[in-house]
């Protein structure tokens, strides 16, 4: 209608004697026209170049805000075990310490006297000296005080060989036994 071509009402929707063909297809599909030419008329659309054209892209809008932070994700599996890395180097030596006796020299013997020991009940008795902390016992003694024939005596080193034990045993109940015993100790010298 735009373009002058009239008002789609004024085509007849019946038959008439002017106007007997049907549209079948086209713009006028449906009525009646007066020659078929009309049912094959296309309209022209006009563009305006002004108005329907595409323009130049514009410039990207600014980035929105930052979404939330998301949940963190499950812990991987632990992976395989590495190659052994190679060997250091070896460290230097350390200082020398200072020599240690090489003769045992009279003056660092010296002599512990254990504690006397009795007893009447068991028939056993037991003597023991010690030596100073970080000495060595060389050697040891006894004696028995009472009876003079005990029946059973054993002694020797004991501990981390600074100490010397006695132990005198009577097979006779009753009989009280007295023992003591002596140490022969080293005086090591301290470690510096």
């Amino acid at each position: 209608m735009a373009q002058g071509y009239g008002d789609r009402s004024s085509y007849s929707t019946y038959p008439t004697d002017d106007k007997k063909y049907e549209c079948r297809t086209g713009p006028f599909e449906g009525f009646f026209v007066g020659s078929v030419e009309f049912c094959k008329f296309k309209f022209i659309d006009k563009v305006d170049n002004r108005s329907n054209s595409t323009g130049t892209q514009g410039p990207p809008g600014p980035a929105g805000p930052a979404g939330p932070q998301g949940d963190t994700g499950a812990t991987g599996a632990t992976g395989a075990q590495g190659i052994q890395g190679i060997q250091g180097p070896i460290g230097p030596n350390g200082t020398q310490g200072p020599p240690g006796p090489n003769q045992i020299l009279p003056t660092n013997i010296y002599t512990v006297v254990g504690s006397e020991d009795n007893t009447t009940l068991t028939g056993l008795a037991v003597s023991e000296a010690v030596c100073d902390e970080g000495d060595t016992v060389l050697s040891g003694s006894f004696t028995v005080i009472s009876p003079s024939n005990a029946g059973r005596i054993s002694d020797g080193a004991v501990g981390d060989q600074n100490a010397w034990s006695t132990v005198v045993g009577e097979d006779a109940s009753g009989i009280t036994v007295f023992v003591q015993t002596e140490a022969q100790c080293f005086d090591n010298p301290p470690a510096h």
